[in-house]
């Protein structure tokens, strides 16, 4: 083992006997300690409920309250006080190769596919041995010389070792290595353990605790004088390494010069705006990068987004789990390539920002949900006005938009909007004792603004339709249609009698099509679950508002409906782990609050007691 790991420095990674993680920030004596000469390592714990309090302490001299280190996280019991022999401080990345791999000279195990003097007994009180079958085959996977690929996921790796060149010569021909969850820490020991992997070209850093890479490590500066950067590598994974800037990564274009895809989700990139210059993501930075991952990397505005609007190659942008309101007409040149959007989880106020979708010229997979605008709305419903609004989409959320789906979610969206300008005009019929055309048409205007793809696809299904009549485009005409549907009992005691066929009208309530349920299959209303399939190879979807209509969920003409029964067992046991988690919540929120409490008291004390010193002093 090196001896890089010997003795912690501020800013190590560690791990205790439990195996949970911290970070040192602290190391010296300890004011609330009993030898105040012992040396102690003061850590943050990535598990916030391990630790004893925040960093600060009660002095056992006159019991003041001495901070040591703060925590980043605002729990009062991140952090602990630990002697450093009692720390583990991570081992370099060929020992942990070696423990996790063999050579090909190695020996097995169960030579002659027996292991010696290893028996199993019987039934009858005889012993057997012990045979294993395969083992040189398993051993093709766990020879270094023979694979391309290693994954040392949580395996302790703190830093690269003193014999860097043993890297190279053990494994400097492998395409692929997978770091996550270790224990570095210094991207100086990143560049040290890439240099010798000549061949690589996937590296995964996930869940290192490695911070902004500023200033640019020296061993990346000469892998930048001495080769002309990481050429091999394509891949780059950074989720979660502690980033606080996009700056940084300004200087990895000339690091990784054929860079294909990044992954820097949940990083806090929130100065992107004020951190990005104006030639910074312009052809000549990143230019091969086709894949960008920023998730949950505290995004607000479109237009930090737009600081990635031309990188020349981007296909695919991955912004789920941000607080973007918003997405913005592209124009010019701006994500010219871009084909793949996942900006699920995000705070979306209105439908203008999907209906601006259509401005992406090459968009052609989207992943939209969780977001404020569909939290109204019934699965399959939100989906459906989503096709219907972006008319270039062939996969929404993982699925395939069929031909099919298409035309129900386009003629659905239709009925939809033409009964809003029903009901637009309609109002200002009621407010005015005799027709006034002008605010007529000012309705209408409103209503389509909000809906620019009405229009188009009126014009593009009016054959298809019922015929368009009178008053606002024929809205009430396309709003009366019926559906066929085909309703099935998946109910225990019913699941044998026949489906029914029924043609229904869009417009009736879940609450209505339980009740012909509870009459035709004898289930009580309570007791059922409704889900529907537009066709055989849709997914089932849920009519879980009583609410709401047949229409509002999309189920369109030929659907199947199904019928199933609560098991009332199983939500009882539900609703009592629940009750449970939400003791348990409680009582570990009472616990701090008791904790913080005693912390606030104690500091009272000692404010109480500077007062009454400046007192004395100010007497004298």
């Amino acid at each position: 083992m090196s001896s890089f790991a010997l003795t912690p420095k501020l800013g190590s990674r560690i791990s205790d006997s439990d195996g949970f993680l911290g970070t040192v920030l602290y190391i010296g004596p300890v004011a609330s300690a009993k030898n105040q000469s012992e040396v102690y390592a003061g850590i943050e714990w990535d598990d916030d409920t391990r630790g004893k309090h925040d960093g600060s302490v009660i002095s056992r001299a006159d019991k003041s309250i001495v901070r040591h280190f703060k925590c980043e996280s605002s729990s009062a019991t991140a952090g602990s006080f630990v002697k450093s022999s009692k720390l583990n401080l991570g081992i370099d990345f060929c020992t942990t190769l070696a423990e996790r791999y063999v050579t090909v000279d190695a020996p097995l195990l169960a030579p002659g596919n027996k292991f010696e003097g290893c028996v199993a007994m019987t039934k009858k009180g005889r012993s057997k041995q012990i045979e294993f079958y395969g083992e040189k085959k398993i051993r093709e996977y766990q020879q270094v010389d023979k694979i391309t690929k290693v994954a040392l996921r949580g395996a302790g790796v703190s830093h690269a070792g003193d014999d860097t060149e043993r890297i190279s010569e053990y494994a400097g021909h492998l395409t692929e290595v997978d770091l996550q969850g270790n224990m570095l820490h210094e991207w100086e020991e990143v560049g040290k353990i890439i240099n010798q992997l000549g061949s690589l070209e996937m590296l995964h850093l996930n869940a290192n605790r490695l911070g902004n890479p500023t200033p640019l490590p020296k061993s990346f500066q000469d892998s930048i004088s001495l080769t002309g950067g990481y050429k091999n590598l394509k891949r780059l994974v950074l989720n979660s390494t502690n980033m606080s800037s996009w700056t940084p990564l300004g200087g990895f274009t000339s690091v990784f010069p054929n860079l294909e895809e990044l992954y820097v989700a949940s990083n806090d990139f929130s100065d992107i705006l004020t951190s990005t210059s104006s030639t910074s993501l312009k052809a000549t930075g990143f230019p091969c990068l086709r894949l960008l991952d920023v998730s949950g990397c505290k995004l607000t505005s479109w237009s930090q987004v737009k600081c990635f609007s031309d990188l020349p190659k981007l296909e695919s942008l991955v912004m789920n789990e941000n607080d973007v309101e918003g997405i913005e007409k592209v124009e010019g040149e701006e994500f010219k390539n871009l084909m793949v959007l996942q900006i699920s989880g995000n705070k979306m106020k209105s439908w203008e920002g999907v209906d601006n979708l259509n401005s992406f010229k090459k968009l052609k997979n989207l992943r939209f949900g969780n977001s404020p605008i569909t939290a109204v709305m019934g699965g399959s419903e939100a989906r459906a006005v989503i096709i219907a609004r972006v008319s270039a989409v062939n996969y929404l959320n993982g699925s395939p938009v069929t031909s099919k789906e298409r035309l129900e979610a386009e003629k659905m969206y239709v009925r939809r909007v033409a009964r809003e300008l029903t009901m637009a005009q309609s109002t200002v019929g009621d407010e005015n004792t005799t027709p006034n055309d002008e605010k007529n048409d000012e309705k209408k205007r409103e209503v389509i603004a909000r809906h620019p793809m009405f229009e188009e696809l009126a014009k593009k299904h009016a054959a298809s339709m019922m015929p368009v009549g009178e008053g606002g485009g024929g809205a009430s005409s396309l709003s009366n249609d019926t559906i066929n549907v085909t309703i099935h009992s998946m109910a225990a005691a019913s699941c044998t009698v026949e489906p029914m066929s029924k043609r229904l009208p869009s417009s009736l309530g879940i609450g209505r099509l339980k009740q012909m349920c509870k009459r035709a299959f004898k289930l009580d209303i309570d007791l059922q679950i409704l889900q529907f399939k537009a066709d055989k190879d849709s997914m089932l979807q849920p009519l879980d508002d009583d609410n709401n209509s047949l229409g509002y969920f999309g189920v369109c003409d030929g659907a199947q409906i199904f019928m199933n029964e609560i098991d009332v067992k199983a939500k009882a046991r539900e609703a009592e782990i629940k009750r449970k988690q939400e003791e348990e919540a409680k009582e570990r929120m009472i616990e701090q609050e008791e904790g913080a409490k005693m912390m606030t008291k104690a500091q009272q004390m000692q404010i109480d007691k500077e007062r009454e010193g400046v007192k004395a002093a100010t007497k004298r």
